[in-house]
């Protein structure tokens, strides 16, 4: 964070990337990531590169300066802006990855506290080092780069279709599978994170730098940020809202540090050319709210607590240089009267108290780190602590007025095994939600659900978690994944404009063969009719089909562009390996409405 970035001029009314040369564009490139059925701790992955480039490979266009280490579970439910690049004019059609395994660090979430440590290999099952695979775009919609114009970059790592777990063999084979999209393909919150450059008060602006992933390597490229009177801030640790946080953010210098979440929206012409990218921001954190000389920070969710002591299983520590480093094993935090507890998007008055923090909470802690046999310890005792919001998964016991009685299965992302719930009112089995007034007409008891909010305080009697937010079978994104081992010609029973029906008695299929919902978990080879995927309505869909032999991967933005290809290329000689798709799934009908699906081929 010791960069220092010019101030920024009087910025345009207009929400447009700033700083364009006259004979150039920029393009905005974000990267995601989707679930697998495998649910991983970590996985973190040395991202060596990201190139863009034109079809006639003329022109290439540098994403990232240098390479940095991204831990794609921490890209499982928002989108992260990678690089801003200034761009030569022209349509750039393909996306090349580098990827390097050779110090990764893969946790398998296999009920335990330490969660089981993978060794990446390949299909041969030899150790896995840089792989490089290219992502091509749909043809009908390249990223179209034009003088002072924006265009936008998604790309979406799919971690069900590159991985396998053997779990006896302590192994995870890798096949890596990007998506790549010049148009929105979800809906998930953005984050950016980088240096402040400066604040525009009467355009209700601020423009940041790029610092990706929580780390030291500086992206390419500015991007100015829309606030509003309804932006939350935190800066140096005390909250703010609209007008008055802007204000404060623009006391700071230049150079500090600023994580901003919000939506990232494109405009396009009638041509599809994009004409300006926008960043509205609904949260943001500034100065030693992200980061503070001499302060460490360590992040992850309590899995117990004694007094004034809290456990943390697999945490992130984000040391005083700014080094980002996976803990592994039991991470101790001291907290006490004096921690100053702030709640991520609750602008306002500062009235917490440390009591809030309870098992099951999500927090980033500040304090004087210090490295032990089993862990680190972290002395955050006059130090701060914020919560960030959690995610409980599980499926209804009972349903009552405004609440809800949860049989957990994932709590802050982890298996509901790894938490000791002593101190709480807490059990597991029948873990009381507090919904409040949202709808629980779908939350009938058997049903799975997930809730985002906050556990209640430490001691305090029930209900156990205050929920805002809630999926039901009818909002909860399922996944499906299906494997044929060494592959088959013939996976389904039919595959159309209408829609893909999977064979269930094919005898190819491999270890993998079922839908997850939250925590519901369905065979498939149980089912008694061939469940069919069909693509889902609306605007945010990626379809793809993976080629394993080539280490590459064709998008499209149009299930009928992909149906179409998908019957040229399995033709009886190439082989299916793997399907994996993500959207809605009705019981009743067998039915799963997509709205992404990636076919993996063995050529």
């Amino acid at each position: 964070m010791r960069s220092r970035w010019p101030r920024l001029l009087a910025a345009p009314l207009g929400l447009a990337l700033l700083a364009i040369a006259a004979c150039n564009g920029t393009a905005v490139v974000t990267v995601t990531a989707t679930p697998s059925t495998d649910t991983f701790i970590a996985y973190r992955v040395a991202l060596d590169s990201v190139l863009l480039q034109t079809p006639d490979g003329k022109k290439a266009l540098t994403v990232l300066p240098a390479g940095t280490t991204v831990d794609f579970v921490n890209l499982l439910d928002l989108s992260e802006v990678l690089g801003i690049p200034t761009a030569a004019k022209g349509n750039y059609t393909s996306a090349v990855i580098t990827l390097d395994y050779s110090a990764a660090q893969i946790i398998y979430d296999d009920g335990s506290v330490d969660g089981l440590q993978l060794s990446p290999v390949n299909a041969s099952g030899q150790a896995v080092g840089q792989i490089a695979v290219t992502a091509t775009l749909d043809p009908s919609n390249p990223v179209r780069v034009a003088a002072k114009q924006a265009a936008q970059l998604a790309l979406n790592f799919n971690l069900a279709a590159t991985n396998i777990v053997n779990v006896s063999a302590q192994t995870v084979t890798i096949t890596p599978m990007f998506a790549a999209s010049s148009l929105p393909i979800d809906t998930k919150q953005v984050l950016i994170r980088g240096p402040l450059v400066g604040v525009n008060s009467s355009s209700q602006l601020f423009t940041t730098g790029i610092m990706p992933f929580g780390g030291t390597v500086g992206g390419l490229g500015e991007l100015a940020i829309a606030a509003t009177a309804a932006t939350t801030y935190e800066i140096n640790g005390f909250s703010a809202t609209g007008a008055t946080g802007l204000a404060q953010i623009g006391a700071l210098s230049a150079g500090s540090p600023i994580v901003t979440y919000g939506t990232l929206t494109s405009s396009t012409t009638t041509t599809n050319t994009a004409v300006a990218v926008s960043f509205a921001a609904s949260q943001v954190l500034a100065g030693r709210s992200v980061q503070a000389p001499g302060i460490d920070r360590v992040s992850g969710v309590v899995s117990a607590r004694s007094g004034n002591t809290l456990a943390i299983e697999d945490g992130t520590l984000i040391a005083s240089d700014g080094s980002n480093t996976f803990i592994p094993g039991t991470s101790i935090i001291a907290v006490g009267p004096n921690t100053a507890v702030t709640i991520l998007g609750q602008g306002g008055v500062n009235a917490n108290s440390p009591q809030q923090i309870s098992v099951g909470s999500t927090v980033d802690a500040f304090g004087t780190a210090t490295a032990t046999s089993s862990g680190i310890t972290l002395d955050a005792s006059a130090g701060r602590v914020r919560l960030d919001p959690t995610i409980a998964a599980g499926l209804v016991t009972v349903q009552d007025n405004g609440g809800l009685s949860v049989d957990l299965g994932l709590l802050g992302g982890r298996s509901v095994n790894v938490f000791d719930f002593v101190g709480t009112s807490a059990a597991p089995t029948q873990y009381s939600v507090n919904t409040g007034g949202l709808d629980l007409a779908n939350s009938a008891a058997g049903a799975p659900v997930v809730v985002s909010g906050f556990p209640n305080s430490f001691g305090v009697a029930s209900p156990d978690f205050i929920a805002t937010s809630l999926l039901d079978p009818t909002t909860i994104p399922a996944e499906l994944v299906v494997d044929w081992g060494a592959g088959t010609a013939a996976p389904f029973t039919t595959f159309d404009s209408v829609g893909i029906t999977i064979d269930v008695l094919n005898t190819s299929i491999g270890l993998r063969h079922q839908m997850q919902v939250g925590s519901q978990a369905i065979n498939i080879l149980g089912l008694s009719t061939d469940p069919q995927i069909a693509p889902a309505t609306g605007s945010t869909s990626i379809f793809s089909i993976g080629h394993s032999s080539s280490g590459t991967t064709e998008s499209f933005n149009t299930y009928a562009n992909f149906i179409t290809q998908l019957q040229s290329e399995l033709n009886g000689t190439v082989l299916a390996t793997g399907i994996t798709a993500v959207g809605q799934y009705t019981a009743s009908t067998f039915a799963f409405s997509a709205t992404s699906i990636t076919l993996f081929l063995n050529n």
